[in-house]
Order: C-alpha cells, then structure tokens, then sequence
C-alpha cells in the first residue's frame, strides 16, 4: 500500500512542518549545502563538525523554534491523528508478556532491562541477540523517550535525541559501543496499528534523529555515521544502519519488524563492530573477524516468524544461480543450509530502508507459506567479500573511512531512496 504524502505544490507535510528544526549543533537544515547547491560540498555539512564541550551543545528546549502547542508542533500534531485500537487477542504471548513491564509505571532502568531480555530471546537479527547480553563487548546503548518526553514536543524530542547521538558516538570512537537502540516507549504507538499516520510519525522521529537530512521519506535508507579510533590513533568513520520496528507489525508484511513497548529506532554498525571486536583482541585477524560477521549476518536470515502463529518468516536463503525463491531447509533458528548463496537472500520487503512504506499495510498475512505472485525482494551480503577498498557504495558498511578528528561526528551518506520496484539490493 502507498499514498501521496504531499501537498499540490510538491512539498511533504512533514517537509513543511521540520524544515526550521536546527542540526546537532544549532544549525538550520536549510543553511547546510546539499549536493544541489553549487556553493557547498554535500557531505560537509556544519553539523557534521559539532564541538565535544559539553557547554557547545544545548540544554533547553528550542522554544523559538517550536512550542508544545499541538497547532505548530509537527510532532503532537501528528500523534494527535493517531488511531488507537488496542487488539483483544493482543501481539502475541512474547510481546505481551513483555508488555507487562514496558506498558507499566516501573522504573525505566526495569524497563530497558525488560526490552534487553525480549531482544535476547525473541529479536530475529542475531547480532541483536548477541549485543543484548550484559557482557557483550561492543555494548548496545540505548537512548529511553517515553510519553512525557513526547508530549513535550518535537524540541525536546530533538534534544534528547542529539545528547544520546552524541554520546553514543564518543564512546563509539573508544570501541565501547557500535549500536544504539532508541525506544519510544509508548502505549499510545505500541497501541497504533499500522498504517499511514504511525508511517508519518515514524518519519518525524527519524527526522528529529538525523535533521541534517530532514525531512525524510518512506522507502530510504538511511545511514548514521560513527567514529572508531583504531589502534595507532586514526580515527575512521563507519556507516550506521538505521532501521524502524514496531509493535503494530505483528501478523503483517513486516511482521519481523515488530518490538514490544512502541516504536524503536535500530541504528546499527555491523563494519564498526567487526573492527571494534578485531582490535580488542577477539580474533587473531582481520579476516577472521569479517567471517564471524558475516556469518551471524547469514544466521539471521531466516530466523523470524517469532510470535507468528504459522511461523511465517520475512527472510529466507536462496540457492545460487539468480533465483529468489525460498530454499527448503529445516526451520531451525540461525540455520544456515549449506547449498545457500553466501552473498544474496530473499525477502518480503527492503530490510534496509529506514522506514518502509508497507507499514501503512495493516492487512494480516497468515499461512505457513508465502502467497502466490506476492512481491520478492532480493538483498545482498556481497560487502562482506568485498575487498578493503571496493569500488562499491556499501563499503562503508564494513570498512571504514579514514576522517579528522573534526569530521568524527558526521553523517555525510545521503539518504538513498529505494522504490517498490527495484527488487535487487
């Protein structure tokens, strides 16, 4: 399902809504060059070079910009079109047990702990599983917004968010840390079904996340930049991930895209990790951390259909040779059939894309197979085998790029956009 999410003169809602909301350090979006203007180089944007004093960064909300009245606030007057419709045969017995600590009054600290121990057992993407557990070195961070923090507005939102950025990317740069998970912890979203408002909410967070790309658009991948000190003192910068989840998504197209307590905002760096793992010493070289993470990457496909009653899963290996069709192979979790192609997989939708558009999908998909003539996707691994300096726009996804230290906190990938019918990634 798609819509036309903007106006008769060609801009978005949520482009006119965010289009005065200032980058990480204060800077207007619009003041920043893109790569259509002339002038400026489109990855040297100001907010990619903002100070590590804390004084340089802000501690109030942006008032002049944006109010938390719901008539000028992109953010509350897009939850107040929310519809709500809490489902009686609920979101499964994993989420709903979960549902049992995030949708209640304890404490956050009860909470994250909550989401870390569903992320350990019922998260379909292993590295997830992996970076939940308390020992896990690099570490998850994870940045808490709850209902009160959103009624305060798309201000306080994005200052929250650029704080945990920021955070998050200073201790990155130390090897410490290569994912963050940012939990809108809601009963208002958890209880949203999906369709095109959560899709419109969805871009506005993301949005407040990364302004200096804002507005974005459904259908996009969009990539985070995060830094690394390596071990002779270089720094290097890696692309981040960034992917949406959704308790809504139970039982639809995207239903491996689900997560208790509300929306989630996965930004993940598996190229960072890799090289944060090799350089404390986890692995006797390079290549052998590489072949680790790519095979976790491999032992996630395939691995959903989680809390779905007919074990339907969004991902599947596929044989060499061009096909997408599913590969026969035993459904055991982290599975990976011996006869698959190392570098491609199936899948139901683009995994990649920051927030896809089949969320405004509400209808349910059932049955243990996948219906005739529905819509494939093909996803590639190939940046794994690639070499370690490819000609390839995906290798900053696992090798990375050599930065001064002023260029450690960018985000120079433009968001790339990825159309339903462009079924090869």
């Amino acid at each position: 399902m798609r819509r036309d999410r903007r106006h008769d003169d060609g801009a978005s809602p949520v482009a006119v809504a965010l289009a005065h909301l200032p980058g990480p350090d204060g800077t207007r979006p619009q003041d920043c060059p893109r790569d259509d203007d002339p002038q400026g180089d489109p990855t040297d944007h100001p907010s990619d070079h903002p100070s590590d004093d804390p004084a340089d960064h802000p501690t109030g909300d942006i008032t002049d910009d944006i109010t938390a009245d719901p008539t000028d606030d992109p953010l509350l007057t897009a939850l107040a079109r929310l519809p709500r419709s809490e489902r009686p045969e609920g979101y499964g017995e994993d989420i709903d047990h979960a549902h049992q600590v995030l949708l209640s009054d304890a404490a956050v600290d009860e909470k994250k702990a909550a989401l870390m121990l569903w992320f350990g057992r019922h998260q379909p993407c292993v590295f997830a599983k992996v970076a939940a557990r308390a020992n896990a070195h690099p570490a998850l961070d994870v940045c808490w917004i709850d209902d009160t923090d959103l009624d305060r507005g798309a201000g306080h939102v994005w200052q929250r968010l650029q704080e945990a950025r920021a955070a998050w990317k200073r201790r990155a740069t130390e090897g410490l840390t290569s994912s963050l998970q940012v939990m809108f912890n809601s009963a208002r979203l958890a209880h949203t079904p999906a369709g095109p408002e959560l899709v419109d909410v969805m871009l506005i967070l993301t949005g407040l996340y990364l302004p200096e790309w804002a507005p974005l658009e459904a259908d996009t991948i969009c990539l985070d930049g995060i830094p690394l000190r390596r071990p002779d003192g270089a720094l290097e910068l890696y692309a981040a991930s960034m992917t949406t989840f959704f308790t809504g998504a139970h039982l639809t197209r995207t239903h491996d895209h689900r997560v208790p307590g509300g929306v989630l905002l996965n930004i993940n760096a598996v190229g960072h990790h890799t090289s944060a793992s090799y350089d404390t010493g986890q692995f006797p070289n390079r290549g052998a951390a590489v072949r680790r993470s790519r095979d976790t990457a491999r032992r996630s496909v395939g691995n959903g259909g989680i809390g779905h009653p007919d074990r339907l899963r969004s991902t599947w290996h596929v044989r060499p040779g061009g096909s997408n069709e599913p590969l026969d192979s035993p459904r055991r979790p982290g599975y990976v059939p011996p006869d698959s192609d190392p570098e491609r997989y199936g899948s139901l939708y683009h995994i990649d894309v920051t927030v896809n558009s089949l969320y405004a999908d509400p209808e349910p998909l059932t049955g243990a197979s996948l219906p005739p003539g529905i819509e494939k996707w093909t996803m590639m691994l190939d940046y794994f085998t690639a070499g370690e300096t490819p000609a390839y726009h995906n290798a900053a996804l696992l090798h990375g790029i050599p930065i001064p230290p002023d260029e450690a906190h960018g985000a120079p990938w433009k968001p790339e956009p990825r159309s339903g019918t462009e079924l090869v990634f």
